[in-house]
């Protein structure tokens, strides 16, 4: 049975959620709000809260401390940054934000960096295949963003190193059915020299975005309209070519309904994504922009009550709307059916999902996923999982002049965890075990190759406690990849990942002390260092209450001055400072 408190949550891929009236509730990872403990995946959900104390620089840094993921970085804030899931290529995750399927259709997938970490309101991060509910490219995993949704007016303001500052304001307006929202920001930095041997500049970046919102409820069901509008600037180094800045420029538009007949759920959402991005130097500029429009619709039941079922259609077209160097195909369409049946009775939980992709490249794709679950005592639960997923080659990797090949297949996978979690009321921990075989993996420098098989295998480890004010966060995955055509490891995937942050919470004042451990990486046959060396990094921050509407607080990365590096190469920050001021007056 549907509750009532979820009728004003615009859930799953169809519409925008009311974070701040739930806590611990999983909104994608089965596309209909379920209790994070009741979920046959591995979830991790970020609320406002969560990420506000975490004092993260930006959202790659964020989700790197993370369960499962590693990252890899050509510089600093605002540089490119590569997010992998349980051993994935960065495009083998799907990025939702605020239920819109984002990224260029260019690369193929969505760039971290230069989204903001102060529109983000919550953040849902589901780790293994989900392409039976969203079709291509959730094939290792599903980032699901939802942007600033504030109920009050908040204003944040930071300095730190390097040049960084920054500043925001969040503001909402209720009257009777009509909620406005609306959120801005800017911030800039000056950065420092990611590769000294190419050029003496800092690279620094600078960036302001928009967000405006509103939410109508009728008779006929509750409505929301919304524009977000991210624009940038960033500078780099490479020593292809002599560009070495780059404007980027995103909007989304989105309509979204949502309506309970009956015991029938209905959602539905209209949304386009325009993602731009232009590198220029002294004597070129390379333009690319990308459009998305989408439509999504889903319809929910309880046939019984153990029985719940959900279906819908999805259909989008990507398009190539301008290049600097024209391609032979500029646009695409996909079409898809999807269902999905979840079964629970007494301790037993069983979940099916299916899918059915029509490409106009390369006609129908199938997905299918299937869990069970056992609750062997009021905390302790076994599950198991078993899915394929797959991920239609990018338009670069199609038809790119001189990289393309457009003999490329699609790469599929088939994927399994099983898992033992264990919950109760201030400790939790998770064991898992995934195991995936990736055919048709897209692999090279100079051309775009299919390589015949890759394996990934691991192992995560999470634990959370709460004790009085004390609580402790860690998370360890061993990895193991290989691909089968050059029995190679693939690159930028360390072994071993753990992540430890530690915090005591009083009346006014709160503190923590993080750490970060990442095994040496294999970097790849091209690159200037095969192997890079492992490293440990360390972080402590604090926050105190200076009035009840007031909020400082401070942090210290990379306590040490470690001098490390993710991507051969590239100089990643020293020890940096960084201290922030908000203001909430409730």
């Amino acid at each position: 049975m549907f509750k009532p408190a979820l009728a004003a949550v615009l859930v799953a891929s169809c519409c925008s959620v009311y974070a701040d009236d739930i806590e611990h509730i999983s909104i994608y990872a089965n596309r209909t709000a379920t209790a994070q403990q009741d979920v046959l995946a591995s979830v991790t959900v970020l609320e406002h809260d969560d990420i506000v104390a975490r004092q993260a620089s930006d959202l790659p840094a964020l989700l790197a401390q993370l369960p499962g993921i590693n990252l890899s970085r050509d510089g600093g804030r605002g540089q490119t940054s590569g997010v992998y899931i349980r051993g994935g290529n960065v495009g083998h995750t799907l990025v939702l934000i605020d239920g819109v399927r984002s990224g260029s259709a260019t690369l193929g997938y969505k760039s971290l960096a230069m989204l903001p970490l102060e529109l983000i309101q919550r953040i849902e991060v589901v780790r293994g295949p989900r392409a039976a509910w969203y079709g291509s490219d959730a094939l290792a995993g599903v980032i699901a963003i939802t942007t600033r949704r504030s109920n009050a007016v908040e204003l944040n303001v930071n300095i730190g190193s390097y040049g960084q500052a920054g500043t925001d304001l969040s503001v909402s307006q209720h009257v009777e059915q009509l909620t406005l929202r609306a959120s801005a920001g800017v911030s800039r930095a000056d950065g420092f020299n990611v590769r000294k041997e190419l050029d003496s500049d800092s690279d620094g970046y600078k960036q302001k975005f928009i967000k405006v919102a509103a939410d109508y409820q009728t008779e006929l069901g509750l409505w929301t309209a919304q524009a977000d509008v991210n624009s940038g600037y960033y500078e780099f180094d490479t020593s292809y070519g002599n560009e070495d800045a780059a404007d980027t420029f995103n909007r989304t538009y989105l309509l979204g309904w949502q309506q309970q007949l009956g015991r029938w759920q209905h959602q539905a959402q209209l949304s386009r994504n325009l993602d731009s991005e232009a590198s220029y130097g002294p004597d070129s500029r390379s333009p690319f922009i990308t459009a998305r429009d989408e439509f999504n619709y889903q319809a929910q039941t309880s046939l019984s009550t153990s029985l719940t079922l959900l279906a819908g259609v999805n259909w989008y077209q990507e398009k190539v709307d301008r290049s600097s160097t024209p391609y032979e195909k500029t646009s695409r369409i996909n079409r898809a059916l999807f269902t999905g049946l979840h079964y629970q009775l007494n301790a037993l939980k069983l979940e099916a999902a299916l899918r059915r992709d029509l490409i106009n490249q390369y006609g129908g794709q199938n997905t299918w996923q299937l869990a069970a679950g056992y609750q062997l005592t009021e905390q302790w639960l076994l599950r198991a999982s078993r899915g394929t997923a797959f991920k239609t080659p990018s338009f670069n990797e199609l038809y790119y002049p001189g990289y393309a090949n457009p003999a490329l297949k699609p790469q599929e996978s088939v994927s399994d965890e099983i898992a033992l979690r264990f919950v109760e009321q201030d400790f939790s921990a998770q064991l898992a075990w995934f195991d995936r075989d990736v055919t048709n993996l897209i692999q090279g420098v100079e051309r775009a190759e299919n390589v015949l098989l890759a394996t990934i295998s691991g192992v995560e480890f999470s634990v959370q406690q709460q004790w009085q004010q004390f609580s402790s966060n860690l998370a360890y995955t061993w990895l193991d990849t290989e691909n089968k055509s050059s029995g190679l490891k693939l690159e930028r995937r360390p072994k071993n990942t753990l992540n430890w942050r530690g915090s005591i919470v009083e009346d006014k004042w709160s503190a923590f002390v993080t750490v970060d451990y990442q095994s040496s990486t294999y970097q790849g046959m091209y690159a200037s260092v095969a192997n890079l060396g492992g490293f440990t990094l360390w972080g402590i921050g604090a926050d105190y209450q200076l009035t009840p509407a007031l909020t400082l607080r401070a942090k210290l990365e990379n306590l040490f001055d470690k001098n490390y590096q993710t991507s051969a190469g590239y100089t990643t920050a020293g020890a940096n400072v960084g201290i922030s001021l908000r203001y909430s007056p409730g």
